[in-house]
C-alpha cells in the first residue's frame, strides 16, 4: 500500500508538472489574443455621437425677472383712486377722502377679467399723482383708512394681491414719486425719507410683486424735487428681487416715449442708460432703444382702452379692432402692452370695456391659434453641427417657446429658411421670434415666396427681439423664403408662422388704398360679392358702426361669421350667434333693400332687435350706392 500510494503522488506530482508547463507555454498567446481582441471590441462598437454645444449668448442679456416679464407680452394697467369719483386725471390732492367709496369693489373681477382676456399681469396705482393712497399708510392720513370704504378698515392693494396671488396672476404696483398732497414734496431729504417708507410698506406686506411702476409724469411749475433713484432701485432689488422695475430709462423696462401703446418700427432690448435720464430722455431714441447699447432694458407700450386713464362715465371704449391694430404695433414690436382697464366708481371693470377686451381676445384667437405654416417642410441654408442635428434643426421654429430654435452653421453669411406649405396658401401675416435668452441678433430680414417661377418679395423687416408681427397685402403661395441679410451674431429663430387676418388687413380692392378715409373712419376692409344681378359691396372701418351696401341676407350672415367680434346684440348674446335676414322690396321704387327683421340667439330664443341691429352694424337702407351714413 505504500508503494501503491508512493506510485500515486509521483505521477500527480508529474501530472501538475506538465499542467503548468503547458500553462506556461501558452499564456503569452492567451494575452496577445485577448489585446488583439480588445482592440477589434472598440474599434467596431459604434460610438454614441456627442451633442454641440449652443453658439455663445450675444452681450447684453435678459435677467431672469426680464425675461419672465418680456414673455407674458402684455399687462393690465389699473388707475384707481379718487380720480375715479371726481372725474380727474390728474388730482389736486386736495379731494376729501370721503370721496373714495366704492361700494361693489370686487377686485377678484378684476383679475378674473386680465386672465379672461388673456393677460397674465396686472398693475395697480397703489398711489397716483394725488398723493392718496390705497393702503392703510401708516406716513399719511391721505388714503383708505380716512375714507368711508369698509369703514376705513379696507385695504384695496391687500384685497388685489390676494386675488393675484389665488389666480396665479403676476402682481405689479405703482408707486408715484410726484405727490400732491404732501407738504414734504420738495424738501429732499424729508421726501426720500417719506417716499421710501412707503415702499418699504407695499414691498414688504403683499408678498410677491412683479413690477415696480415709477411714473416720471410731473406738471408744468410744480416744486423742484431731487429723487434718490439709486437708493429706490437698490431698496426695490433688497425687498423684492423678482421684481422688474420701470421707469423711463428702466433699470429693467423703459417707456416707450409716448402713452399711444405704439412702438417704433424698429425696436431693440438693447439701450444706454447713461445715455438716458429720467424724465429728459429723447422719445425717439426710447422707441428704438440702441443696436450698440451695453445695457438690456426692454419697452413698455402703456395705452388707455378709453380716452381718459381714470374712469369716467362719459367716455367709451376703443373698438377691439384698434386693440389688435395696437397690439400689433407694440407686443408684436418687441414690447411689452400696458393696457389700461381702470375700474368704475362702483368698484368693478365696466361691461363694456369687458366686451372690448373679450372681442380682442377673439380676434386674437382667430389670427394666431393657426400656423398655416404647421405642415411645412423645412430646409435651411445651413444647420449648426451639420445638417443631421436635430438640436438645432430647422423644425424646431415651428415649436412654440423659445428654448429650441433653428441655428446655422457659424461664420456663414447665407440665413435661409425655406418652407414647403406641401399646398398652395392664403396668408397676410408673419410672425417671427428670437431666443432672447442668448441676445437680440437679427437687425434686417425679408419674406417672400415662389411665383410665376420666380422669387418675389413680400415684405422687409428690422428688429425682431421675443416676437414681431408684420402685416402686409394677401398673398398666396406654396413656397416660402425667409431670409436674413444682417444680424450681430449668427442669427437663431425659435419661431415663424404665418397667419390670415380676416379683420383688419386692406384686401386692395379697386380705387381703395390703406390710406382711405370715409367721414374721418379709416378703411380697413373692403371687398366685392358678384350676383347674377349686381357687384355688392362691404366696407368695415376702424370705427365701431360696420356699413354695408345691399347684401343679400347669405352675404351678410357671411360677413357676420367673418368678423365674429361684430356679432352681437342689445340682449349681450355670446358671439357668433346667427342673424336671420330677409330681403323685401319697398314701396317706393324697385330696388332691393336689404331688411333685418330678427335675431336668433342659438341659445335664447326668438328677440326682435331691428332698430338696435341697425345702431350697431350701420345698415344702409338702400339699393348699392343710393344710400347714405347713418
Amino acid at each position: 500500500m505504500n508503494t501503491d500510494n508512493s506510485n500515486s503522488n509521483d505521477n500527480n506530482v508529474r501530472n501538475i508538472k506538465r499542467r503548468t508547463q503547458a500553462l506556461n507555454s501558452t499564456n503569452p498567446i492567451s494575452l496577445r489574443a485577448l489585446t488583439i481582441l480588445i482592440i477589434l471590441f472598440f474599434t467596431f462598437i459604434p460610438h454614441t455621437a456627442l451633442k454641440t454645444p449652443p453658439p455663445l449668448p450675444i452681450l447684453p442679456l435678459p435677467s431672469a425677472p426680464q425675461l419672465q416679464w418680456q414673455l407674458s407680452s402684455m399687462a393690465l394697467f389699473l388707475h384707481f383712486g379718487p380720480n375715479t369719483f371726481t372725474d380727474s386725471e390728474w388730482g389736486t390732492g386736495h379731494a376729501n377722502p370721503s370721496v373714495f367709496n366704492p361700494t361693489r369693489l370686487n377686485a377678484s373681477q378684476w383679475v378674473h377679467v386680465a386672465e379672461e382676456a388673456g393677460f397674465s399681469r396686472v398693475i395697480l396705482t397703489a398711489k397716483h399723482h394725488d398723493g392718496f393712497c390705497l393702503w392703510p399708510s401708516e406716513y399719511t392720513d391721505y388714503s383708505v383708512k380716512a375714507s368711508p370704504w369698509r369703514n376705513g378698515k379696507g385695504d384695496v392693494v391687500a384685497e388685489l394681491a390676494t386675488a393675484a396671488k389665488e389666480a396665479g396672476v403676476a402682481l405689479g404696483l405703482y408707486l408715484s414719486p410726484w405727490d400732491r398732497h404732501e407738504n414734504c414734496y420738495g424738501k429732499t431729504v424729508e421726501y426720500n425719507e417719506f417716499y421710501m417708507g412707503q415702499m418699504v410698506e407695499l414691498l414688504s406686506r403683499y408678498g410677491d410683486i412683479k413690477e415696480v411702476w415709477l411714473d416720471g409724469a410731473k406738471g408744468e411749475g410744480e416744486k423742484d424735487m431731487e429723487y434718490y433713484f439709486d437708493a429706490w432701485f437698490s431698496l426695490i432689488r433688497q425687498l423684492q428681487p423678482g421684481a422688474v422695475i420701470f421707469s423711463d430709462t428702466g433699470p429693467d423696462t423703459r417707456w416707450i416715449g409716448d402713452e399711444a401703446g405704439i412702438a417704433g418700427s424698429s425696436c431693440w432690448s438693447l439701450f444706454n442708460r447713461s445715455d438716458a435720464e429720467i424724465g429728459g430722455t429723447d422719445p425717439q431714441y426710447s422707441q428704438a432703444g440702441d443696436p450698440y447699447g451695453h445695457d438690456w432694458v426692454p419697452a413698455e407700450c402703456d395705452v388707455s382702452i378709453s380716452p381718459g386713464w381714470f374712469w369716467h362715465a362719459s367716455e367709451v371704449p376703443k373698438s377691439a379692432l384698434k386693440l389688435l391694430d395696437i397690439y400689433y404695433r407694440s407686443a408684436g414690436r418687441n414690447c411689452l402692452l400696458l393696457l389700461n382697464v381702470p375700474p368704475n366708481s362702483s368698484g368693478l371693470i365696466s361691461d363694456e370695456d369687458i366686451q372690448v377686451l373679450q372681442e380682442f381676445k377673439e380676434l386674437r384667437r382667430s389670427i394666431f391659434s393657426d400656423n398655416l405654416a404647421k405642415n411645412a417642410m423645412l430646409n435651411a441654408s445651413s444647420i449648426r453641427g451639420g445638417n443631421d442635428n436635430s438640436q438645432f434643426s430647422p423644425y424646431n421654429v415651428l415649436e412654440d417657446g423659445i428654448y429650441t430654435y433653428w441655428a446655422p452653421e457659424e461664420d456663414q453669411s447665407d440665413w435661409v429658411l425655406y418652407l414647403n406649405l406641401q399646398e398652395s396658401l392664403s396668408f397676410n401675416v408673419l410672425q417671427v421670434q428670437e431666443p432672447i435668452h442668448m441676445g437680440q441678433r437679427i437687425i434686417e430680414f425679408n419674406l417672400e415666396i415662389l411665383n410665376g417661377g420666380g422669387w418675389k418679395k413680400v415684405i422687409n423687416g428690422t428688429t425682431v427681439g421675443y416676437k414681431r408681427l408684420l402685416q402686409f397685402p394677401t398673398v398666396q403661395s406654396q413656397y416660402l423664403k425667409f431670409v436674413i441679410s444682417r444680424s450681430r451674431a449668427d442669427p437663431l429663430i425659435s419661431f415663424l408662422g404665418i397667419h390670415m387676418d380676416r379683420f383688419s388687413i386692406l384686401s386692395y380692392a379697386s380705387g381703395i388704398t390703406s390710406q382711405a378715409h370715409v367721414n374721418g373712419s379709416q378703411v380697413l376692409q373692403q371687398f366685392s360679392i358678384a350676383t347674377d344681378t349686381k357687384v355688392l359691396n362691404v366696407v368695415c372701418f376702424d370705427r365701431a358702426a360696420k356699413v354695408i351696401f345691399g347684401c343679400s341676407a347669405q352675404q351678410f350672415f357671411d360677413f357676420a361669421t367673418l368678423h365674429p367680434y361684430a356679432a352681437k346684440n342689445a340682449s349681450n348674446a355670446l358671439v357668433g350667434e346667427m342673424f336671420r335676414i330677409t330681403l323685401s322690396k319697398p314701396k317706393r321704387g324697385n330696388a332691393e333693400h336689404l331688411r333685418m327683421t330678427s335675431v336668433v340667439p342659438l341659445r335664447s330664443g326668438f328677440q326682435p332687435v331691428i332698430e338696435t341691429l341697425k345702431d350697431l352694424y350701420g345698415v344702409i337702407y338702400g339699393a348699392e350706392g343710393s344710400g347714405g351714413f347713418m
